[in-house]
């Protein structure tokens, strides 16, 4: 996920500071040697970095630097000063699909595959977690008292929160929680641990971020949220990076679209990019989640009269709420690419009943969402002044582009599809 923050940054003439959180799709990873007795994971994160653990049933060694990826090539530059079986220094890996090899030519004609891509959530935790021993023996001793788990904390604050402002979400939440720990923050390009303040006012800025890399946790290539109460079932049809399609994309798109370079940008290592339409539709999800938790929970909190909290979730809604006109343009280039250039995959994509279906709803109610947090951004004038720097420097730019990307959208949406008739536009294999 990548966000603006509107509360915790300083505005400078020449924009605002990026804050943005990385985490499951925002975090590539592979792993391979899965045997009894080790294991080797290997995280690639958006910003750069990457994190290769090695673990046996003792021990958890990790190297740690930046990589790069070119023409499916995994290049690594290696922080650390040792050699050993986790090291990468002077290694490169090839990627194809989610697929790892260890040789080019291995990569093109698919074979002695060196591992896979995971969404499974044991390798996605911190770096102490042993995914081949989750349960080390502890020896206890009487006079020590357990310290607090900041993670723990943090979630029973969640679950009240949602409780109290959320409802809708809390179950959800709660099934699939990736809150502080699950996820890692990225500061200027730097990675920044959880932190271990679990107090109200450092936690509430994190809420639309737990809900949206939950509703990641809940994704997978068979199901998508569009939100709590609709869960579509959908199958994935062959794809094509979304990289290929910054052919087609104007020039002067790369500096005035937020989201752009990190998601689909050449050599991105999300899943945006690796996963193709399906990725930036996965992300669609979290984003539209993310914002419509926020909306509701600013509601809640107008209704009962708590001034504070109002402000806090409409703050939350406002950095993330203009990625609904920036994914709805990554999807029109994907398939005007695919339409011209992979004509086989765009077929089975227009095919894939389901999967529009889930595009046109996430569209329906992301709309209604903006409609609702602008109308809570009209009644509080403290607030606007966010709203006004996002519509200007980056919605209005996309919405230009959009008039004429809007042919592709109505082609590609279910008509007459609504949240309360969907199921009857459901196709079952």
């Amino acid at each position: 996920m990548q966000r603006l923050s509107s509360f915790c940054v300083i505005v400078f003439l020449s924009g605002f500071t990026a804050l943005y959180a990385e985490n499951f799709e925002s975090m590539s990873v592979f792993t391979y040697g899965n045997t009894k007795s080790k294991l080797f994971v290997l995280r690639l994160y958006s910003n750069g970095h990457y994190e290769h653990l090695y673990c046996t049933k003792s021990a958890v060694k990790v190297d740690s630097g930046l990589f790069d990826l070119k023409h499916n090539k995994l290049t690594f530059d290696s922080h650390s000063k040792r050699g050993g079986n986790q090291s990468l220094k002077e290694k490169h890996f090839f990627i194809r699909g989610e697929r790892l090899f260890e040789k080019r030519w291995e990569a093109m004609i698919g074979t002695n595959c060196l591992g896979k891509k995971t969404i499974d959530s044991i390798y996605f935790q911190s770096i102490d977690y042993n995914p081949l021993n989750p349960n080390p023996t502890v020896v206890k001793e009487e006079k020590t008292v357990r310290e607090k788990n900041p993670s723990d904390q943090a979630k029973m604050y969640f679950m009240r929160l949602l409780n109290d402002f959320a409802p809708n979400y809390k179950s959800f939440i709660d099934t699939n929680y990736c809150g502080p720990g699950c996820y890692y923050s990225v500061v200027n390009n730097v990675s920044v641990p959880a932190s271990k303040d679990t107090t109200n006012d450092r936690l509430i800025s994190s809420f639309n971020t737990v809900v949206h890399e939950s509703t990641h946790h809940f994704n997978s290539h068979t199901e998508i949220c569009v939100d709590p109460t609709i869960i579509i079932q959908l199958e994935r049809t062959p794809t094509f990076t979304s990289e290929k399609f910054l052919v087609i994309v104007p020039k002067e798109a790369f500096g005035k679209i937020f989201r752009l370079k990190s998601y689909v940008g050449n050599g991105s290592g999300v899943s945006a990019n690796l996963s193709g339409i399906y990725g930036i539709m996965d992300e669609f999800s979290a984003y539209r989640n993310g914002t419509k938790a926020s909306v509701e929970a600013a509601l809640s909190a107008k209704s009962a009269k708590n001034e504070k909290r109002k402000l806090d979730f409409i703050r939350e809604s406002l950095p993330t709420y203009f990625a609904f006109y920036e994914f709805r343009l990554f999807i029109s280039w994907y398939l005007d690419y695919g339409a011209k250039y992979q004509p086989a995959m765009h077929k089975a994509l227009m095919e894939n009943t389901n999967f529009r279906v889930a595009f046109t709803l996430l569209e329906q109610g992301f709309m209604e969402d903006i409609k609702m947090m602008e109308k809570l951004v009209a009644e509080n004038p403290s607030v606007k002044w966010s709203y006004d720097y996002y519509e200007k420097d980056y919605v209005s730019y996309c919405k230009e582009l959009l008039v004429g990307q809007e042919k592709t959208l109505i082609t590609f949406r279910i008509a007459g599809v609504t949240a309360q008739n969907y199921r009857q536009f459901i196709t079952h294999k």
